[in-house]
């Protein structure tokens, strides 16, 4: 009985590290996301936003100081039709973000793995930096981030089904000793 409860852990936690390995490696380094920050430096929300999405969001960053890069600033401004001035401006594939703060920072995190779990995914400032037309991107990028997030769905789905059959695997196994000792 002692050998069936260590043989379960074990195969539960060979499941565990599986599917951790899954997650871990969705949102590694290897993304192809980049998420752009335009900010001024005297912007107090700035230096925080820096600091959170440096600790919290795994996707690659570009930092463009507006003073220094005005024209590419305006530019994304006409095209994502940003009318507000305010600072910082995030910008991840067509879907941006003004100011930060809590909800902006869930939803930064949303457009992500959103962006991240897609096959076509479109870099609208790097586009729009090399004069490329952006509309049809515009559209992909508005359907990618209305599609839901269905990855850690699939992720669970996939573990609740290997942990059914580990524990009907006990199961048999129990009930095949207790036949056979009542057999006995």
């Amino acid at each position: 009985m002692k050998k069936v409860f260590f043989i379960s852990i074990f195969l539960m936690l060979i499941c565990f590290i599986s599917v951790s390995n899954a997650i871990v490696t969705n949102s590694s380094e290897y993304s192809n996301v980049k998420v752009y920050v335009f900010y001024n430096e005297e912007s107090e929300v700035y230096k925080q936003e820096k600091e959170w999405l440096s600790e919290k969001v795994n996707a690659r960053k570009e930092y463009i100081n507006t003073n220094e890069n005005s024209e590419l600033y305006n530019k994304i401004k006409d095209v994502l039709k940003i009318k507000k001035d305010n600072l910082p401006i995030i910008v991840v594939g067509s879907t941006y973000f003004i100011g930060f703060d809590e909800k902006i920072q869930s939803n930064i995190e949303e457009a992500v793995k959103a962006y991240e779990n897609a096959e076509k995914y479109g870099d609208i400032v790097d586009k729009v930096r090399n004069n490329e037309d952006v509309k049809d991107i515009i559209k992909q990028n508005e359907e990618i981030y209305k599609q839901p997030n269905t990855s850690n769905v699939f992720l669970n789905v996939i573990f609740v089904i290997i942990a059914l059959f580990i524990i009907i695997f006990i199961l048999k196994i129990v009930l095949e000793k207790k036949l056979n000792n009542t057999k006995k």
